[in-house]
């Protein structure tokens, strides 16, 4: 293979599969300036989601990626505690991947250790403020623990990076209707 060629494989490899990994990938502040664009509908920003949720997934590490894998498929099994030992293998070994650390927030919120998965949440944040995921996540902490002003701020905070989160939007509506008439 001739050098032009063998360079442009190259080029299209890093481009169609990214090596880089989860929130740092270069691609993601296209994805979240679409997200924010008058022109996208609901149906573009879905899609525009599922790509930054696959950016959040990716690494290129093979061992993270079977633990990845590993942690959500116990995760989606309600094998709660299997979970969140490997999604802490997985911080381990990859402490700044913020997936890692929003995906065992998720567990311990499923768990019910509200202050451990705040912490992971800060994490996550930490690492992409940009994280719809967390910072819907830590809304619904708040919701759960009866801090609805609290809730309603944060849920604020991820529609200010996503807007079109259907589920987001309706608790937004819920807190409104319930803190009526109260200063927030």
């Amino acid at each position: 293979m001739n050098k032009i060629l063998r360079t442009t494989v190259l080029m299209a490899a890093l481009f169609l599969n990214p090596a880089w990994s989860d929130q740092n990938a270069p691609a993601l502040d296209g994805l979240f300036d679409r997200l924010l664009s008058p022109e996208t509908s609901q149906a573009e920003a879905r899609a525009v989601t599922a790509r930054i949720w696959n950016h959040w997934l990716a690494s290129d590490n093979p061992r993270a990626r079977r633990l990845m894998a590993l942690g959500i498929r116990s995760m989606n099994q309600f094998a709660l505690d299997e979970a969140a030992q490997i999604f802490t293998d997985l911080i381990d070994i990859a402490p700044d991947f913020a997936e890692a650390w929003n995906k065992r927030a998720t567990v311990l919120y499923m768990m019910g250790k509200y202050d451990q998965s705040t912490a992971d949440v800060r994490e996550t944040l930490r690492l992409e403020p940009r994280h719809f995921g967390a910072l819907s996540g830590q809304g619904l902490i708040y919701m759960e623990t009866g801090k609805q002003a609290e809730a309603l701020h944060w849920f604020r905070r991820a529609l200010e990076v996503n807007p079109f989160m259907e589920g987001v939007q309706q608790n937004v509506k819920l807190l409104e209707d319930a803190l009526e008439g109260r200063v927030i």
